[in-house]
């Protein structure tokens, strides 16, 4: 047994058993003085899943130690103990991450990092809204969540994050009003620039905030003379937005200030000549705004550690060529494009080039429209089926419906498949992939639960959010048929569907060879419904005139293809306007459509029948079954077509009623009462003749009687002939604002 011993004070030697040298250096390692719990380990394996295996992450695995990665500036992980204290992720992506994706995912991910103190994840493609549970982190001191794809307001709930040091959420697609944030008193930097924030200037703390950028965004009105007590402050951007006034000049000798940068706004007047600077202020921008007069001495001129920009104003000091005429900068507006008259000469010319350009646009105007007339014309010889509204008459607005024949259907068949390319790829999954995606069927992941299955949310291997619905199939239903029925299902992919991407069919358990089960697997759309998107201005961007006929348009080629798929066609699905889902880029999606039914001939008599024992047989697949139920969806898109022009929705028949008539006399009355039937947040964003013609089709599609809707194909084309309106209007808008 090797013992110990110290001979001298000034000569120490230890002498240790090999054993208890090994145990020593085992438990003095970084692996062992460092590790994250198996849970946070667990976490962030996830949280690379979700943000679907970005390139930085592509070193994680099971066995990561994530304490003791190489830390670098765009991956650094730093723990406190068994937990993670810091992430930082730099992805360097350019485009959105899959529709799969979810925002609300992604933070209830991360809340399970309760001792986060720093959080960055920058350019990694995440859109969607920031979810108010980001108020659960409640020691972060940074946030970080730049160049990404988040839209929507930026959650109140953001106000109570109070340690809150640093936040930037800069280059995304936030909007509307900035949360009161005066209760930051230890915020020390605020970047929210290239966003779409405002009108109002955002309510902060004067107390820590030394770095503030809004530049590029939708802020309005005067600089708040507010600002002039924030002494911490080194670095103001107020740059690219739509301040107007003067600048207050108290902000150019704050006692910290380094730089100031107002570039590209309506600043106007002259900077006072007794303006003095502070001393550490190095770099000033005031270009491209109406600013008049000659510069302070302070700011005059440049030297080796001072910068100003100054041109694009209207300036009498600094290089002329650099600077607009005084004129530019006058309030008159008609100073900002005509040059000020001399004499009675020089009024007539300038008063000729004005009735020139006017004249100019007339004549392109009824050029225009004289073409569209030829080609419309063209178009209807060409195409004689094609129905073609009428004016109003007797107060009734009236469509020519032409009855359509069997080859137009088949070719109405063949031109709505093109709809479904590009779509994914259509497979077969196995009971334990079905099983991963739900957590085994997890409770919390069951979304509903009602008499036409079961729906569960869950997520494939590549992190694609899907929604699995469960049916359990007749009883002595034959194998081969099941087989007939999937194939046609397996048709159920569109653009403008919430397309079904595979199916899975389960056996029972007593009997491998007996089926009880069909799970089918669909895509995931999060971005909120048609109706969310009319109404809920606080969360969501307002649709304006044309991209609500855009949406509505991809509604009827929906319906279009759900009527030609299959022989019979599917009719008589739920078409309320919650049931439209709108993807990231806004493309409408039909949700809760029904399952194709087989044709089924009992007694002589023409059915349907389904696999499935959550769908009764009845007579559907009858001719005139499949009129009326063609006819009722018309009906419904007529109804989805009322909101989105009106704002209002259809709550009763009464209500239906009494809308008609005021849309009907709306009609006759002129294009002032018809402007003011309109949802008020779209005024102004239509042309009334597209506005007409919407609303004569949609007083068709909730007629009474049946037979007097128009066929899809007819709506279609009405609904593409007010685009095509809106389109030349908004051409002539921008011709006339250019001119």
């Amino acid at each position: 047994m090797q013992s110990l011993s110290i001979p001298k004070p000034n000569s120490i030697n230890f002498s240790l058993p090999v054993s208890l040298l090994f145990l020593l250096a085992l438990l003095l390692s970084p692996a062992s003085a460092q590790q994250l719990s198996p849970s946070q380990s667990k976490t962030l394996l996830r949280l690379q899943r979700i943000l679907e295996y970005p390139q930085v992450l592509s070193s994680w695995t099971n066995y990561t130690n994530f304490c003791y990665l190489p830390q670098s500036s765009s991956l650094s992980i730093t723990c406190l103990g068994n937990r993670a204290a810091g992430i930082t992720i730099v992805g360097g992506r350019r485009n959105t991450m899959s529709p799969a994706f979810s925002s609300d995912a992604l933070f209830t991910t991360l809340t399970r990092l309760p001792s986060l103190t720093s959080l960055s994840l920058v350019s990694l493609g995440i859109w969607g809204p920031l979810p108010g549970k980001v108020d659960r982190f409640t020691s972060l001191q940074l946030l970080n969540l730049s160049s990404n794809f988040f839209y929507g307001e930026i959650p109140q709930q953001l106000s109570i994050m109070s340690s809150l040091q640093n936040l930037i959420l800069a280059s995304n697609s936030f909007n509307g009003t900035v949360p009161d944030l005066k209760s930051f008193t230890s915020l020390s930097e605020l970047d929210l620039s290239s966003n779409r924030l405002g009108p109002d200037f955002p309510s902060l703390s004067d107390k820590s905030l030394s770095i503030l950028v809004l530049k590029g965004n939708n802020f309005h009105g005067s600089i708040p003379m507010t600002l002039n007590s924030f002494t911490q402050l080194q670095k103001l951007d107020l740059s690219s937005n739509k301040f107007v006034g003067q600048v207050p000049s108290l902000l150019f000798s704050l006692p910290s200030i380094q730089y100031l940068d107002f570039s590209s706004n309506k600043l106007t007047g002259q900077l006072s000549a007794n303006l003095s600077c502070g001393a550490r202020l190095r770099f000033i921008d005031i270009s491209n705004n109406l600013l008049i007069g000659a510069l302070p001495s302070c700011i005059s001129s440049n030297t080796s550690n001072w910068v100003v920009l100054d041109s694009g104003n209207c300036l009498s000091s600094g290089d002329p060529k650099y600077q607009h005429p005084n004129s530019y900068c006058n309030e008159v507006a008609l100073a900002a494009v005509l040059p000020p008259p001399k004499d009675n000469s020089g009024s007539k010319s300038n008063l000729g080039l004005i009735l020139g350009i006017v004249g100019g646009i007339i004549g392109g105007a009824v050029l225009l429209g004289f073409l569209m007339m030829i080609v419309l014309r063209r178009a209807r010889a060409d195409h004689p089926e094609v129905g073609i509204l009428q004016k109003p008459n007797a107060g009734k607005a009236s469509i020519q419906v032409a009855p359509r024949t069997p080859a137009d259907k088949r070719h109405a068949s063949q031109a709505v498949m093109v709809g479904s390319l590009g779509a994914t790829p259509y497979r077969v999954f196995t009971l334990e992939e079905i099983e991963e995606a739900t957590n085994s069927f997890d409770s919390s992941n069951l979304i509903k639960d009602g008499p036409q299955g079961q729906y569960y949310k869950g997520w494939l291997q590549d992190g694609s959010m899907v929604l699995v619905r469960c049916l359990k199939l007749k009883q002595k239903y034959s194998p081969q048929n099941l087989v007939q029925y999937m194939d046609t299902v397996a048709k159920l992919r569109h653009r403008h569907l919430v397309s079904v991407i595979g199916h899975c069919i389960a056996t029972g358990k007593e009997n491998a060879n007996t089926t009880t089960t069909v799970f089918l697997v669909s895509e995931c759309v999060t971005n909120g419904t048609l109706r969310s998107h009319l109404t809920e201005w606080r969360k969501r961007e307002m649709l304006k005139w044309p991209q609500r006929v855009t949406a509505v348009i991809g509604v009827a080629r929906g319906i279009q293809f759900l009527h030609t798929v299959t022989v019979p066609g599917i009719v008589g699905s739920d078409l309320t306007i919650e049931n439209i889902l709108l993807d990231q880029t806004l493309t409408a999606k039909i949700s809760n459509y029904n399952l194709p039914v087989l044709p089924n001939i009992k007694n002589s008599k023409v059915g349907s029948q389904s696999p499935f024992s959550a769908i009764e047989e009845n007579d559907a697949g009858s001719i005139l079954s499949m009129e009326k139920g063609e006819k009722e969806d018309i009906y419904q898109l007529g109804l989805i077509l009322l909101e989105i022009i009106t704002g209002k929705p259809v709550e009763s028949p009464n209500n239906l009623d009494v809308l008609k008539v005021q849309l009907q006399k709306s009609l006759i009355d002129g294009s002032e009462k018809l402007k003011g039937m309109t949802d008020p947040s779209i005024r102004g964003t239509f042309a009334v003749d597209s506005l007409r013609t919407a609303v004569e089709i949609t007083l068709n599609c909730v007629s009474k009687n049946p037979q007097e809707r128009p066929s899809i194909d007819d709506v279609l084309w009405h609904l593409q002939y007010s685009v095509q309106v809106q389109d030349g209007w908004a051409s002539s808008e921008n011709v006339s604002i250019q001119i």
